[in-house]
Parts: C-alpha cells; sequence; structure tokens
C-alpha cells in the first residue's frame, strides 16, 4: 500500500474527527436561521460549551457530565442572545458578536482562576473523555487490502459523537425536509 493513499486516508480521518463540533455549531445555527434569528455568537457559544465541557470532565471524571455541562453552558449563552435579540429588539449582529467578545474573555479568565493556566484545561485522561469505539467486523476487514484500511482507519474507531454527527447530517443537512418537518 502506498504512503499516500494511508496519508489520504489518515488526513480524512483527522477530517472527520476535528470537523465534529463544526457540524453540531453549524446544526444549530441551521436551526437558529429557520427560526429567524442571526446567530453570529456560535463561535463564542462553541468556545465556552468547549471550555466548560473539559472543565467539568476534569473536576467530575465523566464525559457525560463534561457533554452536559458544555450543553448547559451553550443553552445559556443562547438564552443570553435571545433575550437580547428577541424580547428586547436588540441588534442580533451586535449581541452575537458581544457574546463572541465574552465567551472569549471569560474562558481565559475562568481557566486562571480555576486551574492556575491562562486558556488552558487540565489534560484529561482516558476515563475523563469519550474513548474511541471499535464497529463490528474489524478482524474480517483487516485482511481485504484497501478497504480494511478505509474501514479500520476512516469508518471506525471515533468516539460517539462522530456518529451522532454524522448522524445528524444525515437526518437534517442532506435536505430541508427534516427541517421542514421540525418547523412545520
Amino acid at each position: 500500500m502506498s504512503d499516500f493513499f494511508l496519508n489520504t486516508v489518515l488526513t480524512l480521518d483527522a477530517s472527520v474527527r476535528v470537523c465534529v463540533p463544526l457540524i453540531f455549531a453549524s446544526m444549530a445555527g441551521l436551526f437558529a436561521e429557520r427560526s429567524g434569528v442571526v446567530d453570529i455568537g456560535l463561535e463564542g457559544k462553541l468556545l465556552m460549551s468547549a471550555f466548560i465541557a473539559a472543565s467539568a470532565a476534569a473536576v467530575f471524571g465523566s464525559p457525560w457530565i463534561g457533554l452536559l455541562a458544555g450543553i448547559f453552558a451553550s443553552a445559556v449563552l443562547a438564552m443570553i442572545h435571545g433575550f437580547a435579540s428577541i424580547t428586547y429588539k436588540g441588534n442580533q449582529i451586535v449581541s452575537g458578536v458581544a457574546i463572541n467578545i465574552l465567551a472569549s474573555g471569560l474562558t481565559m479568565i475562568l481557566s486562571l482562576a480555576w486551574f492556575k493556566k491562562a486558556g488552558i484545561t487540565p489534560t484529561l485522561k482516558n476515563y475523563q473523555r469519550f474513548l474511541s469505539i471499535d464497529l463490528p467486523g474489524l478482524d474480517f476487514m483487516d485482511h481485504i487490502p484497501i478497504l480494511g484500511v478505509i474501514y479500520r482507519e476512516l469508518i471506525s474507531g471515533h468516539n460517539v459523537l462522530v456518529y451522532v454527527a454524522l448522524q445528524l447530517c444525515l437526518w437534517f443537512g442532506g435536505s430541508s425536509i427534516g427541517l421542514d418537518l421540525v418547523f412545520a
């Protein structure tokens, strides 16, 4: 097998893993846009959610608690954005930019106060993070020259959030039919 093929598969594998937070944020932006709210603050929500999730997972030792804490942090920022732009009819762009600035500064201050490291959460141990899942048939597929590498590196071996994000793309991202059912 050529190095070029293996490097291509490993690059695609890394791209799939890294794009998961962007998929979740873009789905949130899609729902916000369909409800009539321009959500420029997605980056701030993403940053705050990641920081709170990593912090909670480090403190409580559970990736599930970290995930719930991250969702909660993002929901709180979404409610602030909705309160400013819907209740008080404020400018949605200004509110979103303010959330981005708030999250950028707040994560730095909180990490310095909580962990004595500016902008860095503690390194998570294996029991504090979602581990990769090996899909069935991995031993059988390893014997097939090209498909085995693609199955092992690209399809199998991701954590549960990767598969949830890809399923969300199939449900809602493929067409607007899924969103039309939700917003009907």
